[in-house]
């Protein structure tokens, strides 16, 4: 697995599910909640409180077109909540998250790609190599929405964030796994969740305690849940375990220039078209439900048992 990414509260849960559960090859980061700065320390932090060997990668500074957002009003000013995070030590593998998703694509079998910020350097990786789709064991998206939006009433922020190179992905993988909000919304850790990491007591258990601490807080005063989904582990976990997920294929398309649902992802639910020669070929599997307990179990227990190496 190959984890594009922009930390993040929920991507920093999710690297924690992967390098417990997967043969994890690589993390490139991306400009998104919020800067590729705070992004790629955050990533190498997250590495190193783990006591994982993996290689960190910077990629895309801004968007393709759109002008530069974040989402620090969710994720805090640096990404990661209030969490303190030791000083660093080592530094990036390269500058070039593009290039080393490419080298793994070539050389890595079988390799499951997992994007859970805004596909910028997915989208620069298809400009450079347009073939990378076919190179690709698997491709898991967080990202996308059939129903309502998240940052506006019709766009989830990964898509809005970067509408030009959600389109591009969308246009050119010809399929492609969809964790949206549709099925994220649904799977929600909280208070029960974090009181068992903080008391597994690991250095990985604590930091996703902390993270967890102000993700549920902000799902609180934002919207008055009890719990926080954390989008991007589900991603992880949809790769890892598709047996938990369901959904159906679709055609997806991303508005890129309406002014009321600019970074849409337009999902084509029809059962047929007037006459079928509307309808354009399904080029996703959008997921919309899942067993969310067992979902919470996997990614809590995973955390829970990822131990740093001697």
């Amino acid at each position: 697995m190959l984890i594009d990414c922009d930390p993040g509260i929920d991507d920093a849960i999710a690297l924690l599910t992967a390098m417990s559960r997967a043969n994890l090859v690589g993390i490139t980061t991306v400009n998104g909640n919020v800067g590729i700065e705070h992004t790629t320390h955050n990533a190498l932090a997250i590495a190193q409180i783990a006591g994982a060997d993996v290689q960190i990668h910077r990629g895309a500074a801004r968007p393709l077109l759109a002008p530069t957002i974040d989402a620090a009003y969710v994720h805090g000013a640096t990404g990661l909540g209030a969490v303190e995070l030791p000083a660093l030590s080592r530094d990036i593998d390269s500058d070039d998250a593009v290039g080393f998703i490419l080298d793994m694509a070539r050389s890595v079998d079988n390799l499951h790609l997992v994007a859970v910020g805004p596909f910028t350097n997915i989208a620069l990786a298809l400009r450079r190599d347009p073939t990378l789709p076919q190179r690709l064991g698997g491709f898991t998206i967080m990202g996308g929405a059939a129903g309502p939006g998240n940052v506006t009433a019709t766009a989830e922020f990964n898509v809005w964030a970067d509408p030009e190179a959600a389109a591009m992905v969308f246009n050119e993988f010809p399929m492609l796994t969809m964790v949206g909000l549709d099925v994220t919304h649904k799977v929600l850790l909280g208070p029960a969740e974090r009181d068992r990491m903080h008391a597994a007591g690991t250095p990985a258990a604590l930091l996703a305690a902390g993270l967890l601490d102000h993700a549920v807080t902000v799902a609180s005063e934002i919207r008055g849940w009890a719990g926080a989904p954390i989008h991007d582990a589900s991603a992880v976990m949809a790769a890892l375990r598709p047996d938990l997920f369901e959904g159906r294929s679709h055609s997806v398309a991303v508005e890129v220039n309406g002014s009321l649902t600019r970074g849409m992802t337009v999902v084509d639910q029809r059962v047929g078209g007037r006459d079928g020669t509307d309808e354009r070929p399904a080029n996703a599997h959008v997921l919309f439900d899942a067993q969310a307990d067992q979902v919470v179990t996997e990614i809590v227990d995973a955390v829970i048992d990822l131990q740093v190496q001697d």
